[in-house]
């Protein structure tokens, strides 16, 4: 399995920064897409949600663990070059006023080498924190 990490600290206090990141089937809450972009059926462990890609395709993933600070998930079908994947998207204070969010995914590419596979998942981290950063700071 491939592993890789993606990190950054926000200007927001732990509880407020995983009010907005914390809802596993509530992605437009960070990502500014609308509501309807993520479907979430069932509740808790197992439940799984459809986020709805802009270009039609959809990707499936599923609750595999939740703390108060945390969640991981797998995806269950997608078109993305994955044969597995699961990751974990976490919050830790660093003061009262800064909150580290950490997204680390481990998988296992399909289709493409690993050296790709980690780009892949690099830029869709980037590209995810970015959304976060501007919907959470105006960035």
């Amino acid at each position: 399995m491939l592993t890789v990490t993606a990190e950054h600290v926000f200007a927001l206090p732990i509880d407020d920064l995983w009010a907005i990141l914390g809802d596993f089937g509530q992605t437009g809450k960070w990502s500014g897409r609308p509501p309807e972009a993520c479907v979430q059926d069932g509740e808790g462990i197992g439940a799984l949600r459809t986020l709805f890609i802009q270009d039609g395709r959809e990707i499936v993933d599923r609750l595999e663990a939740q703390t108060d600070c945390s969640y991981s998930y797998s995806i269950v079908t997608s078109p993305l070059p994955y044969k597995s994947y699961r990751a974990t998207m976490a919050v830790e204070p660093v003061d009262a006023d800064h909150t580290r969010f950490r997204w680390v995914g481990e998988f296992e590419p399909d289709g493409i080498s690993d050296d790709e596979a980690i780009a892949f998942t690099r830029n869709i981290y980037a590209m995810g924190i970015g959304l976060m950063r501007k919907t959470i700071e105006g960035a």
